[in-house]
């Protein structure tokens, strides 16, 4: 495999027939829709929602079956990652588990006609899938990259090498961590008011993440295992279960575990199938901890409610106390039964879908009306500025709007943001920019014809800032204010290589 993981790349021409084929899929998904109306969901009776999980499946998996044909298949590649770590699982598993009944949130009469509503919330997921697909194959963002590249630093980091730059980021990034968590930033709790420098120090944590990856590439980069190499891999095992405890999240181990996998497939080792079982398992062990942990651990400590450092660790005690003494079993089937909950924002989606047109005169008092434009005029403005800037995608909020519970985030998807702001138009349309990022960063950072450690470190936390489930109006501010802080800190940790400019 060389260096970056990828065979050589293809020429564009060859890309027309995954695009022709992604696009008639879609089509083919709206014309029967329309066509069938409602008499297809009610002569389907309870399945009706199985042949549109079907399609929604085959529009989400075309690309990867194209890669694999090709020789090119990348589990990190863009139009693969969300599929696997998030879209497939939601739409497509979510279908299943609300027909057979797995799940049945309150919010599902908040739904009129869902034999129709849900539906049409799997083409806006296919619409929006094929825009991103389209936007990460259309020439403009190869172009960027090409251009880019050309002002990228040309420093060539050994495997040696990132030691020290990535021990020094880690340890920043810890010490950004504890800081936050201080603060009432991170972990289950959430502060009343945002402070002028919150939001800096939350997106200065990255730092961590860019640490961490770094480190499992040096790791996995080295031909022979040594002391200092052992070492740190002791050391990067202890943290995962340190940061679950303290964020108390259900997702926390697997996002722990995925940077693992992405280190050791663009190491240049020969992959083979028993590495993917292999890592196919951690995540599943991954998932079913983090779940049993994140869910117990809310439920001991209650609510988000804001608290000090010692009562906060008090917290993780009891929930580690408690789950030594509850029997496995049970412990499972709750997992199994949180699992299919967490998983499912089919029912989420098709909230928006039904009701966006009638609640839209609303959102204006709520202050979530034109989030996506409000919040790109405004997020470059710090709040040490303007300190009584207004959060404009407010997730309580909009769970306040369409759920009428503001106590919880409900899943809002970009495609949802999409559908709210600009209409079904918008859905394809914006994730065509999305799909235009991401092929900027894949080919700036993985398919280049200059391979670097600290480029496969900087590409896990651009390829998250596509937060699937979250606001869409979220994605582009992040991601400048994420490479403004990637770049920082790898100057700095360029200061403590051997090898400068």
């Amino acid at each position: 495999m060389p260096e970056t993981g990828l065979p050589p790349a293809k020429r564009r021409g060859e890309l027309v027939i995954p695009i022709l084929i992604l696009w008639s899929l879609g089509a083919l998904v709206i014309v029967a829709y329309f066509w069938t109306d409602e008499g297809f969901s009610e002569w389907l009776g309870d399945l009706y929602l199985v042949p549109w999980a079907l399609i929604t499946a085959a529009v989400m998996l075309a690309p990867a079956a194209y890669l694999y044909r090709q020789g090119k298949f990348d589990p990190f590649h863009p139009t693969v990652y969300g599929v696997w770590s998030y879209l497939f699982w939601t739409f497509v598993g979510g279908s299943f588990v609300l027909t057979i009944g797995v799940t049945d949130p309150y919010f599902l009469s908040f739904i009129e006609n869902p034999g129709f509503n849900l539906p049409l919330s799997l083409v806006y997921v296919c619409l929006g899938f094929i825009g991103m697909v389209v936007g990460f194959y259309v020439p403009i963002g190869g172009y960027a990259s090409r251009n880019l590249e050309k002002i990228m630093p040309k420093w060539e980091w050994g495997t040696r090498d990132v030691w020290l730059p990535g021990l020094f980021l880690i340890f920043c990034g810890i010490g950004l961590n504890i800081l936050g968590f201080i603060q009432g930033l991170l972990g289950y709790q959430r502060v009343d008011e945002i402070g002028i420098f919150d939001s800096l120090l939350v997106f200065l944590t990255t730092i961590f993440t860019l640490g961490y990856v770094l480190l499992w590439m040096g790791v996995f980069h080295l031909k022979r295992g040594t002391m200092i190499s052992y070492a740190i891999v002791a050391f990067l095992i202890l943290l995962i279960p340190l940061r679950m405890a303290l964020y108390g999240s259900r997702s926390s181990l697997v996002v722990s575990v995925i940077p693992i996998g992405l280190a050791y497939w663009y190491s240049g080792r020969k992959i083979k199938w028993v590495h993917a079982a292999v890592f196919g398992a951690l995540i599943f062990v991954a998932v079913t901890v983090g779940i049993i942990y994140g869910t117990t651990f809310r439920n001991i400590k209650g609510s988000e409610a804001r608290i000090n450092a010692g009562d906060y660790a008090g917290q993780v005690a009891a929930t580690v106390e408690y789950l030594g003494k509850t029997d496995p079993g049970v412990l499972f089937g709750q997992a199994a039964q949180d699992f299919a909950e967490r998983i499912e924002n089919l029912s989420s989606l098709g909230v928006v879908v039904s009701n966006y047109e009638k609640l839209e005169p609303y959102e204006e008092s709520y202050g979530i009306k034109n989030n996506i434009v409000n919040e790109f005029l405004t997020s470059f403005i710090p709040r040490f500025v303007w300190p009584d800037k207004p959060m404009v995608s407010d997730a309580r909020a909009y769970s306040d709007l369409y759920f009428n519970f503001s106590e919880n985030s409900f899943a809002i998807t970009v495609f949802g943001d999409l559908l709210r702001n600009f209409g079904p138009i918008g859905i394809p349309l914006g994730m065509i920019l999305v799909g235009v990022y991401l092929r900027i960063i894949y080919d700036l950072l993985i398919a280049t014809p200059e391979p670097r450690l600290w480029k496969k470190a900087a590409y896990f936390p651009l390829l998250g800032l596509v937060h699937w489930e979250g606001f869409y109006s979220s994605i582009f501010p992040n991601t400048i204010r994420v490479i403004a802080v990637i770049a920082v800190a790898l100057l700095a940790a360029n200061l403590f290589t051997r090898k400068r400019w």
